[in-house]
């Protein structure tokens, strides 16, 4: 049968989250962590705490010679 050793997509994602380490920011969230991350956000920049994209990237770009 052929692709039968081939994964299903969701199955290959279940995979590569098993591989990420616990202590990693990039560990899955929920979906009210993303609301609540997306709530800050909008937070802090309706206080204006926020920096222009492009400078950030500069700075970046600065910093690890880019």
């Amino acid at each position: 049968m052929q692709g039968a050793n081939i994964m299903s997509k969701r199955e290959a994602n279940m995979a590569l989250l098993l591989t990420i380490p616990e202590n990693s920011p990039f560990k899955p969230l929920s979906a009210k962590e993303i609301e609540v991350e997306f709530a800050e956000a909008r937070a802090c920049h309706e206080r204006g705490e926020y920096e222009d994209f492009d400078e950030a990237l500069d700075e970046l770009s600065a910093k690890y010679g880019l």
